[in-house]
């Protein structure tokens, strides 16, 4: 199969990336990211959220970016 074919099943396509953000963000974050897991641990937020893309990371990255997000790091997992 084509890897630009749907194999009928998106979950399969999506991918698990991980962001790591300086600060406590709470509440703020789960309302602007609803589609997100948040944690909040040690003056850090962590967020995890299944992406189809890099297009779909990076529109993710520009979302924290502009709720002023201090980036620590930034994975995805193939």
């Amino acid at each position: 199969m084509d890897r630009h074919q749907s194999s009928g099943n998106p979950s399969a396509q999506r991918r698990t990336g991980r962001i790591v953000v300086h600060g406590e963000f709470g509440p703020l974050l789960s309302a602007a990211l609803p589609e997100c897991e948040i944690a909040v641990a040690w003056g850090k937020t962590h967020i995890t959220a299944k992406v189809r893309d890099d297009a779909e990371l990076f529109g993710l990255l520009g979302r924290l970016r502009d709720l002023g997000a201090a980036f620590v790091s930034v994975s995805i997992e193939p």
